[in-house]
C-alpha cells in the first residue's frame, strides 16, 4: 500500500528528474536546489500555466449563463420560484498539487522513463484543467440543461437556436462527445459512483484548442455524494492511503440509493404537476 511519503517522494523525483529546468517556455532551476525550492519552484509555474484556463472558464461561464437562465424561463410558470440549477465555481482550476498527483499516480520511477502524464503534454491530455459544475434540482432539469447546452454544435439542430445558443456556438466548440450522459449507465459500465452529464467545451479562437474547460451537470444528489466521496474515498486515495474496500462498497451502493431517490424525486414532481394541470 502506498502512504503520503510516497507519493510525495514520486513527486519530489518527478520534479528533480524530468521537469525540463531551463528549456524554452520553462523556467531555469533555482538554487541551491533544494527538493522544497525545486517543488515550490513547479508549484508556482503550475499556477501561471492554468490562469489562462480560468479566464477560458470565466468567459465559456459568461456564454452559458444566458442558455440557463432561458431554459428556467421556459419552465411552467408555476415551477419557476423553484431553485432549476446554480452554478459550482468553487475549484475553477485543478490546483497544482492535483495536477502531480495526477503524474505520478500510475508511475513507476523505476522504470526510470517519465510518466505518460507529464510537464510536456499536461495541458493538451487533462480535459479539466478549468471546469465549473452546474447543480440542478430534478434530474429532468440535468437532462434540459444538458440538451440545451449541447444543442448549439449538433447538425441539423433539433430545434431553432436562440440568441443565448448561437452566442455560446460562436465562441466556443464542444468536444466530440459532446454532452457525455455517466447519470444512466448500466451497472456493469459504471467503473464508479459518480453521476453527471459531462462536456468539454475550447474556444473557437485559433490556437486555443487546448484550453478545455469541463462543465458538469448534476442533480444535489449526486453533487452531494460526490462531496462526501471526496473526502472518505478520493483524498485518502490521493495521500496513498487506500479506503477500506467496504467503505467503497457501500459508497458505491449510497450512489445506486440516491439515483433511485432521484427518479422517486422526478416521480412526485410529474405526478404533482399533472394534478395541477388537471
Amino acid at each position: 500500500m502506498s502512504t503520503a511519503a510516497d507519493i510525495g517522494q514520486k513527486v519530489a523525483r518527478l520534479i528533480g528528474e524530468f521537469f525540463p529546468w531551463g528549456e524554452r517556455d520553462y523556467p531555469p532551476r533555482p538554487g541551491p536546489a533544494t527538493p522544497e525550492l525545486l517543488a515550490g519552484a513547479v508549484r508556482r509555474w503550475l499556477e501561471e500555466q492554468t490562469r489562462l484556463f480560468r479566464h477560458a472558464a470565466l468567459a465559456l461561464l459568461a456564454r452559458v449563463e444566458p442558455v440557463l437562465r432561458e431554459a428556467e424561463q421556459a419552465l411552467p410558470a408555476d415551477e419557476r420560484p423553484r431553485l432549476f440549477a446554480r452554478i459550482d465555481l468553487s475549484a475553477l482550476v485543478k490546483s497544482p498539487d492535483g495536477i502531480l498527483d495526477k503524474m505520478v499516480r500510475d508511475w513507476s520511477p523505476e522504470t526510470g522513463a517519465a510518466p505518460g502524464l507529464n510537464f510536456r503534454n499536461f495541458k493538451s491530455e487533462l480535459g479539466d484543467l478549468g471546469r465549473f459544475r452546474i447543480v440542478t434540482n430534478f434530474l429532468s432539469d440535468a437532462d434540459e440543461i444538458a440538451k440545451v447546452l449541447a444543442a448549439p454544435f449538433q447538425a441539423p439542430a433539433a430545434q431553432p437556436l436562440t440568441a443565448a445558443q448561437i452566442a455560446l456556438r460562436d465562441d466556443f466548440l464542444i468536444g466530440k462527445e459532446g454532452f457525455k450522459d455517466a447519470i444512466r449507465l448500466m451497472p456493469g459500465a459504471r467503473p464508479t459512483g459518480e453521476r453527471s452529464f459531462k462536456g468539454v467545451f475550447f474556444p473557437r479562437q485559433a490556437g486555443s484548442k487546448d484550453l478545455k474547460v469541463e462543465v458538469q451537470v448534476q442533480t444535489m444528489l449526486q453533487e452531494a455524494w460526490d462531496k462526501k466521496d471526496h473526502f472518505l474515498v478520493y483524498e485518502p486515495r490521493r495521500r496513498g492511503q487506500e479506503p477500506d474496500p467496504q467503505h467503497v462498497r457501500e459508497m458505491f451502493a449510497m450512489s445506486e440509493l440516491l439515483y433511485v431517490a432521484d427518479l422517486t424525486f422526478e416521480r412526485l414532481r410529474e405526478a404533482v404537476l399533472a394534478r395541477r394541470r388537471s
